[in-house]
């Protein structure tokens, strides 16, 4: 199993033993208004040094796990290899696609939450974020420090862990006791296991009030869940290979993205997450998040109508696998882990019959993983780089009762740092890949009828083309073909 799956659960552990120490409650005013640790209208101007000590000794803690119970190689540190590591300097590395653009982002959602939950606001709580990545990337192994993992732990932990923050921050109400309690306790703890256990240690977890005791103000909130049939037909080559599976998709979308009064960052988002079931695909193979940073709504005459332009930060994950029987299906694989920029709205609604939205993304992207045909070193199997990305949605809505969605994602990542088979540095080739670019255009068409106004069912086909031309090998094209079809249901 590869190392990083191991650090999830101790660093979770030793979460626990730090809010321990550092754990203090805050009476409640009783005025309906949120007053404790974790709330960001009441916001905790304190030090920054509890913060700092927490992410510092979450990190010591998780190696000494790696260290004494795992026996890890990576974990035998001392002075030189700190030395070695100042020495070496920042390379790209070679872990898994999971790893690096998933699990990566994930740890730094960990960190950043441990300033976002004691009370610092957004934009404080960021360099958390890279703090715990940097001390971890520099000092707790002896491994050369890894540039993807720190640029992917810091800005993609930003979107994963404001994302969780709220979400969880949706389930608190201490107005309840017994079993219904527990439930939103537990369900809290396992979006924001930092939240969970700074609620656990602080008694607020249990404690009955009269007010809900939520961090954010109330805001509109849809959630679905669905699940059923997916297939994919990869049309890289001459025979069509289909493979069959069932496959599960939840959908929250956050906030009222033209109410700007008092905005602060992710006070609308969409969050979107999709995997597979009695398959070789993976558990987890699509997990998009969209932040609004800041938007500016264009005045206009018509009351039905809104148009706005913002700033949006993208976070956007999809891994495909080969199955068993070593079938070339490889319908995408591309991340999108470090990503921001310039996005414009649209909405308008006739007689509450029809409404019509949509929206235009345009970012670039800072760090990014895409498909390769080539490169094959250690554990990894895909290109790094940078470009931009694109992106356009349509929605159309009738009565309720009928909708069509339909959407367009373009990514470009180009590979600046080529492949050399004859050259390492430090027994590790730091490279991004192989030489060249990774187009990769998505395309979707999703159709919903709701048999009852909270249940319904969905039917989305989607092609994929991607274009991928290398310097010193042959360019690829590859055709993708998927479909599903879900019974789904709207909290």
């Amino acid at each position: 199993m590869n190392k990083y799956y191991f650090r999830i659960f101790p660093t979770l552990f030793f979460c626990f033993l730090i809010f321990t120490a550092q754990s203090q409650v805050i009476d409640h005013t009783g005025s309906g208004m949120v007053t404790n640790r974790n709330d960001s209208l009441v916001l905790n101007m304190k030090s920054p040094h509890k913060d700092a000590a927490f992410v510092f000794a979450t990190n010591i803690g998780v190696w000494a796990f790696d260290r004494f119970v795992l026996q890890a190689d990576y974990a035998r540190i001392n002075f030189n290899t700190v030395k070695n590591n100042f020495k070496t300097g920042f390379v790209w590395d070679n872990d898994l696609f999971i790893t690096n653009h998933l699990l990566h982002p994930y740890h730094g959602g960990l960190y950043f939450n441990a300033a976002r939950s004691n009370g610092k606001n957004f934009w404080q709580s960021v360099p958390f974020a890279a703090g715990g990545s940097l001390m971890w990337e520099l000092f707790m192994e002896n491994e050369a420090p890894s540039i993807n993992d720190f640029m992917a732990t810091t800005l993609g932990g930003v979107a994963l862990g404001e994302m969780t923050y709220r979400a969880s921050d949706l389930l608190i109400d201490d107005r309840l006791t017994g079993f219904d309690r527990f439930k939103r306790e537990a369900l809290l703890t396992v979006i924001s296991p930092i939240r969970g256990l700074n609620r656990i240690i602080s008694g607020d977890a249990w404690k009955h009030r009269d007010v809900r005791g939520n961090s954010m103000p109330a805001t509109p909130v849809v959630f679905s869940v669905s699940a059923g049939h997916r297939f994919i037909a990869d049309r890289l080559y001459r025979r069509q290979d289909i493979s069959n599976m069932f496959s599960y998709d939840l959908g929250l979308t956050y906030g009222n993205e033209f109410d700007t009064e008092n905005e602060k960052p992710y006070d609308y988002f969409t969050f979107k997450l999709g995997g597979n079931f009695f398959n070789t695909q993976p558990v987890v193979s699509r997990v998009n998040v969209l932040g609004m940073l800041f938007l500016n709504e264009v005045s206009l005459k018509k009351q039905h109508m809104h148009l706005g332009y913002g700033l949006f930060q993208h976070f956007n994950y999809y891994e495909s696998q080969s199955d068993n029987n070593h079938i070339q299906l490889y319908p995408y694989k591309i991340s999108e882990a470090a990503s921001v920029g310039p996005g414009l709205l649209y909405n308008v609604s006739v007689k509450n019959k029809m409404t019509l939205s949509g929206s235009a993304y345009l970012s670039a992207i800072l760090l990014g993983g895409s498909q390769t045909d080539h490169y094959r070193y250690d554990e990894r199997d895909y290109n790094m780089g940078s470009g931009f990305s694109s992106k356009m949605n349509l929605a159309f809505n009738f009565r309720n009762k009928f909708q069509i969605l339909l959407s367009t994602e373009y990514y470009r990542i180009y590979s600046w740092v080529g492949f050399d088979p004859d050259v390492f540095e430090g027994g590790i080739r730091n490279v991004h890949g192989d030489v060249g670019r990774t187009s990769l255009s998505l395309g979707r068409l999703g159709l919903s009828y709701f048999i009852k106004k909270d249940v319904y069912i969905a039917s989305e086909s989607s092609y994929n083309y991607r274009n991928s031309l290398y310097k010193y090998h042959p360019d690829v094209i590859h055709q993708v073909a998927e479909h599903k079809l879900n019974l789904g249901y709207i909290f």
